[in-house]
């Protein structure tokens, strides 16, 4: 089920049978139709905060390795579209699974209160993504979008200190797959990590979307904002200039709904 394809109501029931299996806890409704998550972690049965579904969610605006002393104390995020709620949490447990990861850092997820931004963000349908914590067979995962991704030099591509130069229009590859390329965690966890986004949240319109293999980062991407994607708009916050620190996905039209 993805939550791009349900509505609100069948998004609540889902998180209702979340809540039931002990993975998440809610908080009290606070602005009518959305949800406030709240600080439980799953595998010892008791509260902690900003813990969702096994990854604690920290607020880190920059994402720039050496600057964590920005990073803020863990805190579960409110006022969420229930459908944004349903795909995070889904995401943070197949984060937590598959990956051990035991942080996650963001940008933005919160809905707007007291409601004066009325846009994708404002209205609790999107996440700005950073990067994650984690320990797999003993070894530290420590991934920024920024460090990792954004400002990644590859030999063959254009990309000096990690910038699409002008003129490259909407000729852009997956950087970190490049041919030619070395193969690093990273270029596995981003990708798959943007395999599991682009199945829930919008890939290719902002409706609904016939399941079906989704985009891979690169030329092909569409709502999914990232350090790679086709779009340039220097100057704005719309285009890959502007992603080259955080992955932005939302549920819906990125506009009011």
């Amino acid at each position: 089920m993805e939550a791009r394809n349900i509505n609100n109501a069948e998004a609540n029931d889902v998180l209702a049978g979340l809540v039931n299996e002990g993975l998440i806890i809610l908080e009290p409704e606070t602005v009518p139709g959305k949800i406030n998550l709240d600080g439980w972690n799953p595998q010892t049965g008791t509260s902690e905060n900003g813990n969702v579904a096994g990854v604690v969610v920290r607020y880190w605006p920059t994402g720039v390795k050496g600057t964590e002393a920005s990073i803020q104390a863990g805190a579960a995020p409110d006022r969420l579209d229930p459908r944004n709620a349903m795909a995070f949490v889904l995401l943070c447990q197949y984060l937590n699974v598959a990956w051990g990861i035991t942080d996650l850092y963001h940008a933005g997820i919160n809905g707007d209160f007291p409601g004066g931004r009325n846009d994708c963000h404002g209205q609790g349908r999107a996440v700005d993504f950073v990067g994650v914590k984690g320990v797999v067979d003993g070894n530290e995962i420590y991934l920024t979008v920024h460090d990792d991704w954004g400002k990644v030099y590859i030999p063959g591509l254009t990309t000096p200190s990690g910038d699409w130069p002008a003129g490259t229009g909407t000729a852009t590859d997956y950087r970190l797959q490049y041919e030619g390329a070395p193969e690093t965690f990273a270029t596995s966890f981003f990708r798959e990590f943007y395999d599991f986004v682009a199945r829930q949240w919008q890939d290719r319109t902002e409706g609904y979307e016939e399941l079906a293999t989704p985009t891979t980062p690169g030329a092909e991407s569409g709502y999914i904002m990232h350090p790679d994607h086709p779009t340039s708009a220097p100057g704005t916050p719309h285009g890959r200039e502007a992603h080259k620190g955080h992955i932005h996905m939302q549920i819906g039209p990125t506009g009011p709904e």
